[in-house]
């Protein structure tokens, strides 16, 4: 009942609030979902709420990815009595959730079909993806004409955190000898990330590549630090001006969101915590791509760094392996056939100075222009063909228009490579 009142509540065009329930459980989602209602409600003129659920984790099953990404970020100055709505309409979602997960995991051992999208609350969601007008229906076969598929219309959002958690973490801080000024995040995924040894080995790294790189970053005058969680793998270098906060001790939520939030770039690989920093507008370089249309640059100074291809040991053109079957430009799926070799020391070297250079001049090459237009009408030609395999999850409309929303690229140094092929 909540559920359909909050929806509700949210089409009339002069009601003062937005709400929205990010997905809990995915990081990367979660973040990309509230950087969207952000943008959603000032266009609409309302005032951004995000929900979440919280009750009984460990008895319905689930986990929240940051406890302070949906409870420790300011959105806009909030009077007592909207903070009390707040209060009031998260209590009464929780309860109703707590009936929905419980029917749904009594069933779910019965039930074949994919339950995902009613496994959690998506209050406000289809709204500010555009579907609203049910133009697509992937059920029914009903899809949009490709050129009707609209961008995303972003506003630079000053989303901040709420000053007493800032006075905390800069507390901090300071215990950890870690300076708030020229701070650079760096994360690299690699096979200790949950425990997932042998599960899509090619979307790990090695972070002893990034050494040479880092050392680059300090001679600059930046102090750079790692990012994750424990465990990671351990990284052959020392310095005053690094931290390794992936094996330190102290790890909290709030720290992860404080670090990126006040980093003045962000480098890593296709992991959740990169919509992080998308989130709090941070330039950005990807590392070791492995997805392309999902994961690529977004903004015009954001950079890339595509992994090489092969398939039975034969080097694959970017270009080529743009027009493969979109089941290898799905995220979720597990591709066995194919090879992905990790950037080189080198590589990432170059593409990081090359990043550098395009925060003071962003503007794209020949060859990225090119190299965009070639990706941009490969993925339409993916929908003429078969729109039905890029309707797998229930925000797959969004990752569309996020695609033709995309304004970065990968390096030149990367691309000349990967053209080579």
């Amino acid at each position: 009942m909540i559920y359909f009142l909050l929806n509700k509540l949210n089409s009339f065009k002069k009601f003062p609030y937005f709400f929205v329930t990010p997905l809990v459980y995915a990081i990367g989602n979660a973040c990309e979902e509230i950087k969207i209602a952000y943008s959603f409600s000032n266009q609409k003129k309302k005032k951004l709420i995000v929900l979440r659920v919280f009750f009984f984790k460990k008895l319905l099953k689930y986990k929240v990815c940051n406890q302070s990404l949906f409870k420790d970020l300011k959105f806009a100055n909030y009077s007592l009595v909207e903070k009390l709505l707040n209060v009031v309409f998260n209590l009464l979602l929780n309860i109703e959730f707590i009936f929905r997960r419980s029917f749904l995991l009594i069933f779910k051992s019965f039930f074949k079909g994919n339950l995902s999208k009613y496994n959690f609350p998506i209050i406000g969601i289809e709204q500010m993806y555009g579907l609203e007008k049910k133009e697509i229906n992937p059920k029914k076969s009903i899809f949009l004409s490709y050129n009707k598929i609209k961008k995303f219309n972003f506003i630079k959002n000053e989303i901040d955190l709420k000053q007493e958690r800032t006075n905390y973490c800069l507390e901090k801080l300071k215990f950890l000898n870690i300076p708030n000024k020229r701070l650079i995040v760096l994360h690299v995924r690699d096979d200790k990330y949950r425990n997932d040894k042998g599960r899509k080995i090619y979307r790990n790294s090695d972070v002893n590549f990034y050494i040479e790189s880092i050392k680059f970053l300090i001679n600059k005058g930046y102090f750079v630090i790692r990012a994750g969680r424990s465990p990671s793998k351990k990284i052959d270098f020392k310095n005053k001006n690094f931290f390794d906060y992936s094996r330190c001790e102290i790890q909290e939520d709030i720290l992860d969101l404080f670090l990126i939030k006040n980093c003045k770039y962000y480098i890593g690989t296709q992991s959740g915590i990169f919509d992080m920093a998308q989130l709090f507008n941070k330039p950005i370089l990807l590392t070791n791509m492995v997805e392309i249309y999902s994961g690529y640059p977004h903004k015009i100074n954001d950079r890339g760094i595509f992994k090489k291809i092969s398939r039975f040991g034969k080097k694959i053109n970017i270009a080529d392996y743009l027009k493969y079957d979109f089941k290898y430009h799905n995220p979720a799926y597990d591709i066995k056939d194919l090879s992905f070799e990790e950037n080189s020391e080198e590589e990432i070297y170059y593409s990081l100075k090359e990043f550098l250079k395009a925060q003071n001049d962003p503007k794209l090459s020949k060859l990225q222009k090119k190299f965009n237009k070639i990706l941009i009408s490969e993925h339409e030609s993916h929908y003429q063909k078969d729109p039905h395999k890029m309707f797998t999850e229930y925000d797959s409309y969004k990752v569309l228009r996020l695609v033709k929303t995309k304004q970065g690229c990968l390096t030149n140094y990367n691309l000349k490579k990967l053209f080579t092929c």
